[in-house]
This record gives structure tokens, sequence and C-alpha cells, in this order.
């Protein structure tokens, strides 16, 4: 096999004792069936570049997402309920639109001008008269950690950073933009890097932030090219690269406890080194639209457990819609209530009951994502094919099985060898919705296999294993 790889538009003459770093390539050397080589790099990650907690690896949260234009007031009603109800959150989710100077009303990442005035991270005293401390403190009251999202790197010119150094961003053209225009804040700047690291690390400080949440909606490549000298082309994407490392290693050494949140319109920075200092707790802006399918999250589940052992996503998933939620299964989860919305969540026919098991469910599904992962079946978004995975933990021998029947697929049965159990070994096997236990030795689930009958369409089956 031959492999090439390198950085795009690389080529430069480097000054007389200069130094650059060009991008960080994994080799992993496995033999065997191909899936045994990913859970060999499953491992790997964990171990040696994912972020640490007393010495393990950080546990993905669940979190209850709220939008940041909603007033103050909606929060702390949220946080009430959510005390009240004793749903076991770990952390309650400010999302954009909480800052700037702006009157007019922002309830949701469809409505308001929160995108307008990205750069200006003053708290909006429209929405928030007392700033985000009361949010911040009822969170933490109510056993929460505390989540903001910011997106340092994009500001529009009307931004008051903008206005006093616009020598720190970058633009498409290289030239002055239209007020509506986005800026680039250049991480490669040292003057921009330290007032990133001054912004964030104050807001982290003064509001009690447990994980920094940072964006990044903007394209740079182009950019990046436009301020490239011709003998340095390449010279601003690595400066800039290296800077928003060294930017998040200054925010983590500052506070020894933060959880970093990796977002870029998505999941548009999982990489080795991201993934080294942060998780993607919003994988795909995918599954920011009312109208996405459970299938798209599914097959995000299964195709980033190839590579990814940690990430989150929301199920956007409607009262009482089982299926929807469990296709959004992953060590993390943004399971909101009103799905970033806050209108509604006191109704009295909310189904609280199912919404207390969904989480009990991924509160014990949570271990196995640390574990190996084995596909039973093809990974397919087709809505008449079942898609299935496994999640077992050698340590613990034990492990989760995710079934899911689409809407289309005419079939009520299927069989599953199993895979990574010890043959000698008994097990007991427990469905998460019936509560029903079945016992088999390893060598029966592996070479007969389980049959799993799902009679209704549009059904998912969560079974519990482990050894007895």
């Amino acid at each position: 096999m031959r492999v090439r790889a390198g950085m795009e538009f690389l080529n430069l003459l480097l000054r007389p004792g200069e130094t650059i770093r060009s991008p960080r390539i994994l080799l992993l050397y496995w033999k065997g069936e191909a899936i045994h080589g990913h859970n060999l790099l499953r491992q790997f990650v964990l171990a040696h570049h994912t972020p640490q907690t007393d010495g393990k690896p950080v546990e993905a949260p669940i979190c209850d997402g709220a939008w940041g234009g909603i007033p103050t007031a909606e929060h702390l009603a949220a946080i009430r309920l959510i005390h009240q109800r004793r749903l076991p959150y770990d952390y309650y989710w400010v999302d954009a639109g909480w800052y700037g100077t702006s009157t007019k009303p922002c309830p949701d990442v469809f409505s308001g001008d929160w995108s307008e005035n990205v750069g200006d991270w003053r708290v909006n005293k429209t929405y928030h008269p007392a700033g985000l401390g009361p949010i911040s403190d009822a969170a933490h009251k109510a056993g929460m950690k505390f989540l903001l999202w910011i997106e340092p790197e994009r500001a529009r010119f009307a931004a008051p950073v903008v206005r006093e150094h616009p020598e720190w961003f970058l633009t498409p053209t290289g030239n002055a933009p239209s007020p509506e225009a986005n800026m680039l804040l250049n991480l490669g700047c040292p003057g921009a890097r330290d007032w990133a690291i001054e912004t964030v690390s104050a807001l982290i400080r003064d509001n009690g932030i447990d994980c920094y949440r940072e964006d990044f909606n903007i394209h740079t490549l182009e950019t990046f090219k436009t301020y490239d000298p011709p003998d340095r082309r390449g010279i601003t994407e690595i400066r800039f690269v290296e800077g928003l490392y060294a930017f998040w290693d200054e925010l983590r050494r500052r506070h020894q406890r933060l959880l970093i949140a990796n977002c870029a319109s998505g999941g548009r920075r999982i990489e080795l080194e991201a993934m080294s200092r942060s998780i993607p707790l919003w994988r795909s802006d995918y599954n920011c639209f009312p109208d996405m399918q459970a299938e798209g999250s599914q097959i995000q589940s299964y195709g980033l457990a190839h590579w990814v052992p940690l990430s989150a996503t929301s199920p956007c998933a409607k009262p009482g819609d089982t299926y929807q939620f469990r296709s959004a299964l992953s060590a993390g989860i943004v399971f909101s209530l009103g799905e970033f919305g806050l209108s509604g969540i006191g109704e009295a026919d909310y189904p609280w009951e199912w919404h207390n098991k969904m989480m009990a469910d991924h509160r014990r599904a949570r271990p196995f994502y640390y574990g190996d992962f084995y596909p039973l079946t093809r990974g397919t978004r087709s809505t008449d094919a079942w898609l299935a995975y496994q999640l077992h933990r050698r340590d613990l021998h034990a492990g989760l099985i995710v079934v899911f029947r689409p809407a289309a697929s005419p079939f009520t049965q299927a069989v599953f060898p199993l895979r990574g159990l010890n043959p000698r070994t008994q097990y007991v096997l427990e469905d998460a919705d019936s509560g029903q236990r079945t016992c088999a030795t390893g060598e029966i689930l592996a070479a007969t296999g389980l049959p799993i009958p799902i009679d209704q369409p549009r059904q998912s089956r969560l079974l519990f294993y482990q050894k007895q």
C-alpha cells in the first residue's frame, strides 16, 4: 500500500531560524479483520488523544440545551423544572444569542439577529439584565454544570474589537468588507490570540463556565491563500492552526477541569489534534432542523464509531418518540426540554416517565461507548434496511446491542451473531423495554446468533448483556 498525505497548497521557504509544524498523522498497525484495527484505534484514541479527568477519559455528558437569546427568567424556570423532576442532567447548555447589544427578540436559531452580533462578547442586557451569573448559579445549585456557546474566531465588521484592531482580522479578499461580512480572527497573530485567550478566559471565570463550547461558522481556505506571499504558500494557515491549538492549551492550563466542546457548523473539526483537547458534543448541524430524519442520526453514530469513540448530538425527538431518541445514542447526548426552545416544557400531558426512562437508558448505555464497536449490519441511510451495532466492554464482560427497524422495512425479525464474547461464558441479556431476560453462552451467541424480533416498522430494540 502507498499512502500520500500532506497539506493542501503548501509551498514555502522558511526564514532563518524559523520553524513550523505540519499536520499530525497517526499510523496504527494491526492484523486480522478491519474491525480489529478500528477497535485498536478507538482504544488508542481514548488513552492518548482524549481529554482526561483524574487519569481517565472524560465522561461525555448528557445535556439540556437552551437558546441563549431566551430571557433569563425562562432559563431559571427550566432549571427549576429540571430540579423538581429530578432529571439527572450533567450540564445546562446555553447556546448562541446571549451576547451583543440587540434589542430584538431572539427566541431561537432561526429568528433574531444573533449572527449579526458575533464578535461582541458582552452579555446582552436585553435578555440577561443581571448577566449570565444567575443562570450559572441556578444550574450549579440544581446539581448541573454550566456550558456556554462562544465563537471567538468570527466577528462582524461592526464588532467593537474589529473597529479597535482591524489588523487582527482576515477577509476572503484581503480588503475591507461590507458591514454584513464575516471577519476571521487571525489566531496566528499573537495579539489576536492573546485577546481571544483573555476574552474567553474572563467569560469562563466570571460566569462559572464548566464547559466552553467553541463554534466556528466560517470558511477559511480561500482567506488563508489571500494572505500568503508567493514564496510562502501555506504559512497563514499553518500559523492559524498553531494558534488555535495554543489558544485551547492555554485555556486548559488556566482552567484545569474545563471541558471544551468542539463544534464547527457541526463536525468540521473532528480530527486528531482537536480530539486530544475537546469532544464534539454537536457533531453535525443536520440535527439543527426539525425535519431531520432519525436514520441520519443512526448512520452518524454507526459511521463515526469506527473512528471517534466520543461524540454527541440531539435526537430532536418529539415526546414519546423512543425510536428517534435511540437513533442519536452516543457516548453523550443533547436531550433538551423543548429542543432548544423552552415553550411548553411545563405542559401537564408531557410524558415525564418516558423522559426519565430515556435518560436512564442513556446513562446505562454510556459506559459501553468506551469499549469495542462491532457493526452487526452494513451502514445505510435506507429506510427499508435494518441497522444494528454492538458495543462490548471486555473489562466489564458486558455490552450493549442497538437495533433499528426503519419505516419501510418489511422484515419482522433478524438474527445477529455477536462479537467479542468469551465462548465459555454464560451471558444474561435484558431487553430495555420489556425487562425480559434470557441466557446464552458466548459460543451460541457468536455461532448461532441472537434472534431479535421487531413486529412494527419504525421501532427499535435496546438490549444490555453481562456475564452471569
